[in-house]
């Protein structure tokens, strides 16, 4: 049996079927509902380098288990009413701030907006790995906190390193 077409929003190749942000949205709460996972291309950058323009993600429903700090979860924006697929970045019992790894917050979204959890990746048709919180808790906690702080540093952080490593070794800093 041949594979379904992917869904993608906004661009679309031959074998692909383009969607709006609002179908897209529609589409995915419709297949949530029956249980299944939801599988499309993700275009931007504002999840780069974890996730890249073009790569295929599948959210899975959260399915009673609540995400955790630093997961990356699909949401209802309150602001635009689109999808959007971020890291969570901060939990309370009612509300979360999530942010891509590339763009800055999106503020303080309620729990009601929470739509899924990122269980796969696919860059270049090979899985990237990404342990899935169900299967493996503690790998999943670990490889998301190690990661977010690796972003972090490098994107924010690396200039101060090299400062650091330049006065300890004695050169000038211009």
């Amino acid at each position: 049996m041949p594979e379904p077409p992917l869904l993608r929003h906004k661009r679309y190749d031959a074998d692909e079927i383009a969607l709006s942000s609002a179908a897209l949205l529609e589409l995915l709460m419709a297949v949530h509902e029956k249980g299944a996972d939801f599988r499309f291309r993700a275009t931007g950058t504002s999840m780069y380098p974890t996730i890249r323009d073009g790569d295929i993600i599948t959210v899975s429903p959260l399915g009673g288990i609540k995400p955790g700090v630093y997961e990356v979860v699909a949401f209802r924006h309150p602001g635009n009413g689109k999808l959007v697929v971020h890291r969570v970045l901060a939990l309370s019992p009612d509300s979360f701030v999530a942010g891509g790894d590339n763009s800055q917050s999106d503020g303080t979204i309620p729990c009601s907006h929470l739509l899924g959890v990122v269980t796969k990746v696919e860059r270049n048709g090979s899985p990237l790995f990404w342990p899935d919180k169900r299967r493996y808790p503690f790998l999943a906690k670990v490889y998301f906190q190690t990661g977010y702080w690796y972003i972090t540093v490098r994107k924010r952080g690396y200039g101060m390193v090299l400062k650091l490593f330049r006065k300890r070794s004695g050169e000038t800093i211009p």
